[in-house]
């Protein structure tokens, strides 16, 4: 059988077509889901200047399995260079360079003449491809693009070493012949696409993404893009992979997702990106990432808040916090940032088994950020140094190359805690060890020193965990 493969876009587009905003937390889960799902590619936006994007993006490619991490890339060389280093840890990863090639969508993203665009994309796609080995090139709206022009820009990306090439339909009002036609026309005028994968984006607007996207299989498609996410007018993955299932795996065509499991992790990510109030009353663990804890709350109902956000807690740690939030919801409204800071700073104290020593920070918008931590540990010093993405990340790179160890960002947030020119920094840190999250809580006069105060008290915590 043929394999087909199946490439998710619910990350990439997540927050740029449609306005409602995913936390951190949230956006991993939904990576944690669609690796249960088998799915083959999954794709992530680039990231401009967005210092939470890219601990996402580092963290995602940590918990990304065999799934293929694909990160858009931008229009510039420089955007080349900082997506790639973000997924450069990814076990499998592949770069993407995205270019229009219908008049309108080049006038209107490029504001560019067509041999300008040419031009644009044979230097992108090599700039990509000296970076990485698989890059793919996305031909946005080829649909409606010259056909002459499309084959000749097929051609100049796949001479500058792209492995896969997409033609997306922006639109969504071709029929299956349209889709077949223009496929067709693809292998018949450009024979060099028969030594890359060939890739489609039908749009759903008009509800022909399944139909398009299945008619063209047969005729020299290997990858289909879909979304998990409903309201990109894209195929979505559950009803693809039937259509799949039931109609296409006939004609001896396949693909690796795991179709038991597809209808509930389907309605799990559908209820992580549902609006609040929009389908009914959500429970908390599918409600916005910041939101108000009743006052009234019983210790079992509370436990089942504690639960839901990722913590798992002794009956002494739970009646810790369970007395410190009665405490406190008699003099404010509680949300669940203050109970994680609650859950922090009462609940899961250890002895401390890494200790600060000192750390060293270089930063500057010029180099890449450098930092030194220096650790103790059973009355020896360990040392670490790395380079970041900024001084925080350098940071946390160096504590880790200090203990030997990796473990995933769950959530990372910096406060202040007290006003004027000395203001107190306070940050909160959330570790996942095999599947359990372990918050630590730092403060210091600096948003570094407090990170990495609150990153070792994390890491405490799971050291104690294991120990005992």
């Amino acid at each position: 059988m043929k394999k087909i493969f199946i490439s998710d876009v619910s990350l990439r587009n997540y927050g740029r077509e449609i306005p409602l905003t995913l936390s951190f937390k949230e956006k991993l889960e939904i990576a944690r889901k669609l690796t249960e799902l088998n799915i083959d590619v999954i794709e992530l936006g680039p990231v401009l200047n967005n210092k939470a994007d890219e601990v996402l993006i580092k963290t995602i490619c940590a918990v990304s399995g065999q799934s293929i991490v694909s990160c858009a890339v931008g229009y510039t060389e420089q955007s080349i260079e900082k997506n790639f280093s973000l997924i450069s840890n990814a076990k499998k990863k592949r770069l993407v360079v995205s270019m229009p090639v219908s008049t309108v969508q080049m006038e209107y993203n490029l504001k560019c003449k067509p041999k300008v665009v040419l031009e644009k994309l044979k230097a992108l796609t090599e700039k990509a491809v000296s970076l990485c080995q698989e890059v793919e090139v996305s031909l946005e709206d080829a649909t409606r693009a010259d056909t002459s022009f499309l084959y000749q820009a097929i051609k100049i990306a796949i001479e500058a070493g792209a492995k896969i090439i997409t033609l997306t339909d922006l639109v969504g009002t071709n029929m299956p012949e349209d889709m077949a036609n223009l496929i067709n026309g693809v292998v018949e005028n450009v024979p060099e696409i028969k030594s890359v994968k060939l890739a489609v984006q039908c749009s759903n607007a008009f509800g022909m993404g399944i139909t398009n996207s299945i008619s063209v299989i047969s005729i020299g498609v290997d990858m289909v893009k879909v979304s998990s996410i409903s309201g990109f007018n894209l195929p979505s993955t559950e009803s693809f992979a039937r259509a799949m299932e039931h109609v296409v795996s006939k004609k001896g065509y396949s693909t690796n997702l795991n179709t038991t499991a597809i209808h509930r992790i389907q309605r799990q990510i559908e209820r992580i990106t549902a609006e609040k109030g929009a389908k009914g009353t959500m429970d908390y663990a599918l409600a916005e990432d910041n939101r108000e804890v009743k006052g009234d709350l019983t210790i079992e109902e509370m436990n089942k808040v504690i639960c839901d956000l990722g913590y798992e807690l002794s009956i002494e740690d739970l009646n810790k916090v369970y007395s410190e939030y009665t405490r406190v919801s008699t003099k404010k409204t509680v949300n669940t940032k203050d109970l994680e800071v609650i859950i922090a700073n009462t609940a899961m104290q250890v002895p401390e088994s890494y200790s600060l020593v000192n750390f060293f920070v270089n930063t500057s918008n010029v180099i890449s950020s450098t930092a030194s931590v220096v650790l103790s540990f059973e009355g020896k010093e360990l040392s670490g140094l790395s380079f970041g993405n900024g001084s925080i990340d350098s940071a946390i790179l160096a504590i880790e190359n200090a203990i030997g160890k990796h473990f995933e960002l769950d959530d990372f947030q910096v406060n202040s805690v007290s006003e004027g020119k000395e203001a107190m920094g306070e940050a909160l840190v959330k570790l996942r060890n095999n599947g359990k999250v372990y918050s630590g809580r730092g403060i210091s006069t600096d948003v570094v020193g407090a990170s990495i105060r609150a990153y070792i008290n994390a890491l405490n915590k799971i050291v104690y965990e294991e120990n005992n």
